[in-house]
């Protein structure tokens, strides 16, 4: 009884964010939410980096290789929520600054490896800082708890939103078939 009287309170305030809902309200819409956190961190991180000769592609592939060294541009694309295309410019980019270095991989010569250097390390020290006074802004009101919670509903909701790729991909191939 508990978990149907919980499931119809779920109910009724899901109402309010379902874009499909008569009583739908933008402000319920949780990627409406998402939308502007992700807008203000992203201004908030751009003011801070920029001083510093950094802005936040450069930023996400440092993060991602303090990580993942070496990586390959195909997991950093991934990574950093960003085309390959995309990630292949930024990283020559990289290189010629230093920050990187980018070599074919031995056992597959079609994969590109990318390193951080020892100025790219020197430099995220330097970045890691700046954005942990933003994270540290954004995160103040809410306790560790608080931000599980908030992973791992994300998490929940990419997992979906990921369900709906694959279903995709399997309707397209079945059409092939046809």
């Amino acid at each position: 009884m508990t978990s149907r009287r919980s499931a119809t309170a779920n109910d009724s305030k899901r109402r309010f964010s379902d874009p499909g809902g008569r009583a739908f309200r933008i402000a319920d819409y949780p990627f409406y939410r998402i939308a502007r956190v992700n807008n203000l961190y992203a201004g908030c991180l751009d003011r801070a980096l920029k001083p510093r000769g950094m802005d936040q592609p450069r930023w996400r592939v440092l993060m991602i290789l303090s990580e993942h060294n070496p990586s390959a541009m195909g997991l950093i694309a991934e990574m950093a929520v960003m085309k390959l295309p995309t990630v292949v410019k930024l990283v020559r980019r990289m290189v010629a600054e230093g920050l990187v270095r980018s070599s074919p991989r031995a056992r597959d010569r079609r994969v590109s490896d990318v390193t951080i250097t020892a100025a790219g390390r020197r430099g995220l020290v330097v970045v890691k800082r700046a954005a942990s006074v933003v994270y540290a802004h954004a995160a103040e009101n809410l306790g560790d708890t608080q931000l599980a919670a908030l992973n791992a509903t994300l998490r929940q909701i990419e997992i979906g939103l990921q369900g709906i790729k694959v279903a995709k991909r399997r309707s397209v191939a079945r059409g092939k078939r046809s």
